[in-house]
């Protein structure tokens, strides 16, 4: 849990960065995403994982935002319905093409979210939107090839 705190501060400041230029992927969603499924589908662990990912977005906000609480609410949202499906699918069915569905529909809701909040119609908002959501692709993709290396040491 101290790897969410260390990646959203990575992602204040690559956002900070590149200030103007493009919006940097949501890469604290996805690391919530994989926290969600890399470990045991207790209640407690799950409820400390989606309060983390309401806090980090609402941290989001007051640093980025004028909507505080915007991005909290799509956080924990996502990350709970992350859960919500992770947790009805067999075991059998739980790998790392379902984690990247999930993980990426989370990013781009929340991408979609934003751009929808900006309330501008902009090529330039829409370039800013595409290029955060392609960015994100080599970052899931990362996730992805941990999340297979782990369940590939697991034995399971």
């Amino acid at each position: 849990m101290i790897s969410l705190a260390v990646v959203w501060m990575l992602q204040d400041l690559a956002q900070v960065l590149s200030m103007g230029v493009l919006l940097i992927p949501d890469f604290f969603l996805l690391t919530a995403a994989y926290g969600i499924v890399s470990g045991p589908l207790g209640k407690e662990r799950i409820s400390i994982w989606i309060w983390l990912s309401f806090a980090g977005g609402v941290l989001w906000d007051f640093r980025w935002t004028a909507a505080p609480g915007l991005s909290g609410l799509v956080n924990s949202l996502s990350v709970l319905a992350i859960y919500a499906v992770w947790a009805r699918t067999p075991v059998t069915g739980r790998g790392v093409w379902l984690f990247a569905l999930l993980a990426g529909m989370a990013h781009l809701t929340s991408g979609m979210v934003h751009y929808i909040a900006w309330a501008t119609t902009t090529q330039t908002a829409m370039r800013m939107f595409l290029a955060q959501q392609l960015l994100g692709i080599p970052a899931l993709a990362l996730m992805c090839a941990v999340y297979l290396v782990r369940l590939r040491g697991s034995d399971v």
